[in-house]
């Protein structure tokens, strides 16, 4: 229950939530824990491939607008098979796993950064690269996300907890 609302007084959830909401708009803690998730994606790279999916999707000419570019961004963030996603499959890894055509889920390859002869010969098709880049937020990043959020809470409300987390 939200600190301001007295011990054993019984509080709407509407009106719970709009106590929260205020008592969440008088910090800085939400913005705080946008910056600090935004730097975790963009250090685990996600914000490189959603912006190399979203340019190559232009460049393919299988999005012309940038409605049509969000929701096939959108989409592969979810998991979810899209038109401009080309034969894409909800891929049926966990992210930075290693799929079996030999690139981890993130779109790298296994083995750090060693290449092979065959792979510098090869040229680079951005279509293959449509299907087969991951840009589901990785889970580590929403466990961050999901802990910062509790922390926030924790100061405000008495929470009751499930399994104790």
């Amino acid at each position: 229950m939200p600190s301001s609302t007295p011990a054993g007084a019984s509080a709407t959830p509407d009106a719970l939530e709009s106590d929260l909401l205020t008592k969440l708009s008088a910090t800085s803690a939400l913005e705080d824990l946008q910056e600090t998730l935004l730097g975790s994606l963009h250090r685990a790279g996600w914000t490189e491939r959603v912006t190399g999916l979203a340019t190559e999707l232009l460049r393919a000419g299988r999005c012309e607008t940038f409605e049509e570019v969000m929701e096939a961004v959108v989409a592969s963030s979810e998991g979810r098979t899209h038109t401009a996603l080309g034969s894409k499959n909800a891929p049926a890894t966990e992210n930075g796993s290693t799929a079996a055509n030999g690139t981890k889920a993130n779109g790298t390859k296994k083995g750090g950064n060693a290449t092979k002869e065959a792979d510098i010969l090869q040229p680079y098709d951005p279509l293959k690269y449509i299907e087969e880049v991951d840009v589901r937020i990785p889970n580590t990043v929403v466990d961050e996300g999901v802990r910062g959020l509790k922390d926030i809470l924790r100061e405000m409300v008495d929470l009751e907890e499930e399994n104790g987390t």
